[in-house]
């Protein structure tokens, strides 16, 4: 194999969570260039990731993508999210092996195909895996081990901890103002009340730093406003030109605490500690879409599941959230 395409172009957190099965095709294939068609907003994000040789963006224009595909001479192609848009796009490409999820009707006019189907007790980012576990294995190659850390700049650390003004042996609390599409949103004053939370019962010295999306600052500001007069040690973050810089920044953060959105699973990436606040339903989102940190790193807490209650987030035991929260804190930063 000398050049591979993987299809993969919608949301921030799901392209993310593609990140452990491009480990496993690069490291299978190191000589291999792999190419991924991404959304636009993940542009700059995708060339950043070291499992990405070159990207191919979503702009729309079905005939043109098609043109730049078949030109490539791809040998294989990996249909990560599968549509019957993308079929008629490759179908001229002339790609030789194939690789598409068992979902849709479309999935027939493909000759290679693999049960999609997991378990709600399997998060989705083994979704991508199993498709490269299969292609893998159908190739006669061994499946690799995934790292703990799938992308390591720790040496960029210590200049995003000055960019977040972090001060002597404070950690970087990082809060996320707004949330994704699998979970309700966390209120404001619920919020700003588990912070507080915390920084009373935590022995770390914590600097609370309030992130935010395009259109999230209004929430953030009003959190700020809420504990502005307090003593805890808290700022807004300042924005970043775009959204690679802010997902490389995340790597200073010594916890990360949001909804299931796209910037606690960029944090996932760095192995940094997560928080998750998730929707209580039956497909259990709060493992379908855990983050990519170790489990021994990771939090979650949901409202009580039902039709009524799931999406209902101040249903949330956030007292009891703040003890965990704070006993995470000093189990990881506080030594005996």
């Amino acid at each position: 194999m000398k050049k591979i395409l993987v299809i993969r172009h919608d949301k921030i957190g799901d392209f993310v969570l593609t990140w452990p099965a491009l480990y496993l095709l690069k490291t299978a294939y190191p000589e291999a260039e792999i190419d991924v068609f991404i959304a636009p907003i993940m542009k700059e994000f995708a060339l950043r990731c070291p499992y990405i040789d070159n990207i191919i963006i979503d702009n729309g224009d079905d005939d043109a993508i098609s043109t730049e595909i078949h030109k490539n001479n791809y040998d294989a192609a990996i249909v990560a999210l599968s549509r019957y848009r993308i079929y008629k796009i490759l179908k001229p490409c002339n790609i030789p092996y194939m690789l598409v999820p068992k979902v849709g009707w479309y999935q027939y006019f493909y000759t290679y195909r693999v049960d999609h189907s997991f378990d709600r007790a399997k998060p989705m980012r083994r979704a991508s895996c199993k498709l490269v576990d299969h292609f893998l294995t159908t190739h006669n190659v061994n499946i690799p081990e995934l790292p703990k850390k799938l992308w390591n700049i720790d040496s960029e650390k210590d200049k995003w901890r000055k960019y977040y003004h972090q001060q002597g042996n404070e950690k970087l609390i990082f809060v996320h103002a707004g949330t994704g599409g699998s979970s309700g949103a966390v209120a404001e004053n619920d919020l700003a009340t588990l912070v507080q939370a915390i920084n009373a019962k935590t022995k770390v010295d914590c600097r609370f730093i309030l992130t935010f999306g395009k259109n999230e600052i209004v929430i953030a500001e009003r959190i700020m406003s809420t504990l502005s007069n307090t003593e805890i040690k808290i700022e807004l973050a300042t924005p970043l030109d775009n959204l690679a810089d802010f997902a490389e920044s995340i790597v200073a953060a010594d916890i990360f605490i949001a909804g299931s959105t796209g910037p606690i699973h960029i944090a996932g990436l760095h192995n940094v500690p997560t928080v998750g606040f998730y929707a209580g339903r039956r497909s259990a989102p709060h493992i379908r879409w855990q983050t990519l940190t170790e489990e021994s790193k990771r939090l979650h807490f949901m409202p009580p599941i039902g039709r009524k209650t799931g999406r209902d987030m101040s249903l949330i035991n956030f007292k009891q959230a703040a003890e965990d929260i704070s006993s995470l804190l000093d189990r990881l930063y506080i030594k005996n």
